[in-house]
């Protein structure tokens, strides 16, 4: 079957059409590598401190990978098989050789990737696992590394632990996943640590519904597949859930991926000499004996192409326009809400108390407000893209280009932490000099008032006044320092989100006018391709006007042989469907 589709991939390659676009060549030459290479590629994803090393291990019986609670994996570990156990630690000043009972440990933040070979029977046979770092929103170079690795997978597998359900990031990121490899499993691991596992995992097969993605959800336990590795227990092994993973690893992905690649190839084949087909058809049409009605096609195409070129501009520019101002509102009304709730929290509470563990939710609270700022900003433009590339049609919708867009939380990073304000509290000095002084005026006037009536300066009324007033005076200099520490910690938050909302705000304007540039520069393209294929048009209708009949057929009829042959690679690329499907 492979052979079969070579030759159909080798055939539509030389084929004549084929050869005079580049980027359709290449597209096929890039799938014509992936359907010779016999390695299939799992790549193991998710968030971090989930147990996807641990996961990777027990599948191998073998520590490759970091498993330590203060050890995390900072670049891809290719794993596959090999007669003899190797390690090597690949830099961007070349590969390293290391024992490989020390690769777990030796991937350090320089390395870009870790390759290891182990004798293992499931890897035999092209199988290829691939640990990667866990998807981490404050670290975004290795989320990039993980995006590299899902493009090039076979399949994946989406692991989440028993202790939690599938939160709102884990879900967007598994709809990710879904869209770069549909082949993709769920492991939920860490069953030995939660007794409420099943439960859990009926919650996720539930979220996962909800969310319209057809996951198959497997429960292991790593800890339960390595005690019984060690002691050769087989109900253990059982129990710890990873007989059925490895099953669905050989069956079910195996087979799949093998059905996924051909049907791959089958699209690639139909869409490219259908795109080909189009374009010879076109040129057919334009060999036709009336030339003056190709004239008058080329000059509506022309007054068309006008017209669209001011309408796609006006559209870009308003749109980004209405873009700025509606991100800038989302985000200070986002941050609007942080502030309501930091005067209400310190309007009732000493912020001297409070702080430690309010700047931590503040930290957590502001870093949510700018993800869901920064992803309704994703989606708003990919949007506005659309609106955009509907003035050139359905196929240029998906031809938009690399948007450019940066996550907002760098500029977060930059600004560190809300700063520390004031917030100490009087000292017993100063409560004394604050008693004393009130004291002394109240002993003071009320000694006068009783010394009309003949009783001494200090006497039981005016040393008790003076008690009162002392205490009456502490008081309120108790609550004087309170209000200034409420002032001084609302001050503190207030520029802290000022500051935030200046450098999230520059971030998200720079931003859009890279994309405001980028799709300005991709329409402009778009509107010169269309421009030169108009112009050719009418050059080949003047041509058209001055060659003899024969010239004309002759050319018609070695299109119309192209296309003829287009259109049998199409019906044998559907035959070795149909046999697929069929064996």
């Amino acid at each position: 079957m492979v052979t079969a589709w070579l030759d159909v991939l080798d055939d539509t390659l030389r084929h004549p059409a084929i050869c005079r676009q580049p980027e359709l060549s290449g597209r096929l030459f890039q799938l014509r590598r992936r359907l010779v290479d016999p390695s299939l590629r799992i790549v193991v994803v998710g968030q971090l401190k989930q147990g996807k090393s641990q996961l990777v291990n027990a599948l191998i019986n073998a520590v490759v990978c970091p498993v330590h609670d203060d050890v995390r994996t900072h670049a891809p570990t290719v794993i596959r098989h090999s007669d003899q156990p190797w390690a090597n630690l690949v830099s961007p000043t070349g590969r390293m050789e290391v024992p490989i009972e020390q690769a777990a440990r030796a991937a350090g933040p320089g390395v870009t990737r870790v390759e290891v070979g182990v004798p293992r029977a499931l890897l035999n046979g092209g199988l290829v696992l691939i640990d990667t770092p866990g998807i981490d929103s404050k670290h975004p170079e290795r989320s990039r590394s993980v995006l590299v690795e899902l493009s090039e997978a076979d399949a994946v597998l989406a692991v989440s632990d028993a202790v939690n359900d599938l939160s709102p990031g884990e879900l967007r990121f598994l709809r990710l996943v879904t869209a770069l490899c549909p082949n993709v499993v769920g492991v939920l691991t860490k069953i030995d640590l939660s007794t409420q596992w099943r439960r859990c995992l009926e919650r996720d097969r539930a979220l996962l519904a909800e969310a319209g993605m057809s996951i198959p959800l497997l429960p292991v336990s790593s800890v339960l597949r390595e005690r019984a590795a060690l002691g050769g227990d087989q109900g253990l092994n059982a129990e710890s859930g990873f007989p059925a993973l490895v099953k669905h690893l050989e069956n079910a992905i195996k087979g799949q991926a093998g059905a996924l690649a051909r049907r791959s190839t089958c699209d690639a084949v139909l869409a490219v000499t259908e795109q080909a087909a189009v374009g010879l058809r076109a040129q057919l049409t334009n060999q036709g004996p009336d030339t003056a009605a190709d004239m008058d096609a080329a000059q509506r195409a022309a007054e068309d192409l006008r017209r669209r070129s001011s309408r796609w501009q006006s559209t870009l520019h308003d749109g980004i326009g209405d873009l700025v101002a509606d991100i800038d509102h989302d985000l200070r009304e986002r941050t609007r809400g942080v502030l309501r709730h930091t005067d209400a929290t310190f309007d009732t509470m000493d912020p001297a108390k409070a702080w430690p563990e309010y700047r931590t939710w503040l930290s957590t609270t502001l870093a949510e407000a700018v993800a869901d700022n920064f992803d309704w900003t994703v989606a708003r433009i990919h949007w506005l893209a659309e609106q955009v590339a509907e003035q050139f049609g359905q196929d240029t919708r998906q031809l938009l280009p690399d948007l450019g867009l940066t996550d907002p939380m760098q500029a977060v990073e930059r600004m560190g932490p809300v700063t520390d304000p004031d917030l100490s509290l009087p000292k017993i000095g100063h409560k004394m000099i604050t008693g004393l002084r009130g004291s002394y005026s109240g002993m003071l006037m009320f000694g006068l008032l009783t010394s009309l009536l003949g009783m001494p300066l200090i006497n039981p009324v005016s040393v008790a006044a003076g008690a009162l007033l002392g205490a009456k005076t502490l008081q309120e200099d108790r609550q004087a320092q309170l209000k200034r520490r409420q002032a001084a910690a609302k001050t503190a938050v207030q520029r802290h989100v000022d500051e935030l909302v200046f450098q999230v705000g520059k971030h998200s304007k720079d931003g859009l006018r890279i994309v405001q540039r980028r799709l300005r520069d991709h329409f402009t393209e778009q509107t010169e391709l269309v421009q030169d294929a108009i112009n050719e048009s009418v050059r080949r209708a003047r041509e058209l006007a001055s060659a003899d009949v024969a010239a004309r057929t002759r050319r018609n009829q070695s299109i119309t042989g192209e296309i003829e042959e287009l259109v049998g690679l199409r019906r044998r690329a559907s035959a070795l469907v149909a046999a697929s499907i069929a064996a």
